[in-house]
């Protein structure tokens, strides 16, 4: 059986879905998901840490299982995700945590660290900075923003193989994984993809010229980057000045490999825990 629990916890007036690993006794682990992804992305991670970590996974609100925004303008933002994982974490009565985010998951993370300091006691950023790449951003916002039906999931398989091509994904149990977990029943029996199409819209709309430089400086935690090495979200030029703004920063870099890393290897998940068991102190 596998060895977690689906929990439905009441944040900033939304259900949102959490997927949680290990022993509640432990230390607290959240891992959060990228901008069109689930928490259900985590499954093949979450099982490597719950021997010292009580894990948590959760969607954020227009995905999977959470609720959909009533105000999607306000709320599918970067200060309302942060917002509601402040309240996720009170839930849990979690004082501090380490944070692993990949690409958006690591942006709630970075504006979370610096809102409210320790909070998070070590912050993993999965493939994003404080800068992103123009051409790149124009490249997601041109998938993200349709919504396409498909009637069988062998279709859907074709597309997320296309899109995520990038991950790093070698293993057809893999991709058949992630395309089983990235749509959603219709009422006509077609599948179309699991998230608010309103997510993407609000993304579109507030991504250009985004710029976290003063918040990534101002990080009162440890940080360690993986990049993936053929990343055009963050290329190496903006893996280089991040690492001149923070020398002590340990980067993971992955070969053969685009935005973002699906952490769906050995050496990653070693990388990873060894940072999280250096002493913050």
């Amino acid at each position: 059986m596998a060895d977690f629990r689906e929990h439905f916890v009441k944040s900033c007036g939304y259900e949102v879905h959490v997927r949680a690993w290990g022993n509640p006794a432990n230390r607290p682990l959240l891992m959060m998901h990228g901008l069109a992804r689930l928490a259900d992305d985590f499954d093949h991670v979450a099982p490597h840490f719950t021997d010292k970590y009580y894990v948590l996974c959760p969607s954020m609100i227009g995905r999977g299982f959470s609720g959909w925004a009533r105000d999607p303008d306000t709320e599918y933002t970067v200060p309302f995700y942060v917002a509601q994982m402040f309240e996720l974490l009170d839930h849990f009565n979690i004082d501090t945590c380490d944070w692993i985010g990949t690409s958006m998951g690591g942006l709630i993370g970075l504006y979370a660290t610096t809102e409210v300091a320790g909070r998070i006691e070590r912050l993993v950023l999965n493939d994003i900075g404080p800068e992103l790449d123009p051409a790149a951003v124009a490249r997601i916002k041109s998938y993200v923003g349709a919504s396409p039906e498909f009637e069988t999931i062998d279709e859907v398989e074709q597309l997320v193989r296309l899109v995520y091509a990038s991950f790093g994904v070698a293993d057809d149990a893999t991709w058949a994984f992630l395309a089983s977990r990235s749509v959603r029943r219709l009422p006509n029996g077609n599948f179309m993809m699991h998230y608010d199409p309103q997510v993407m819209r609000v993304f579109a709309e507030h991504i250009d010229n985004f710029d976290a430089w003063a918040e990534f400086e101002a990080l009162p935690c440890p940080v360690m980057l993986i990049s993936g090495e053929q990343s055009d979200l963050i290329p190496k030029s903006i893996v280089d000045k991040m690492k001149q703004k923070k020398p002590q920063m340990p980067v993971f870099a992955v070969a053969n490999c685009g935005h973002a890393p699906h952490l769906n290897d050995k050496a990653q998940i070693d990388a990873i825990r060894d940072f999280l068991s250096t002493s913050t102190s």
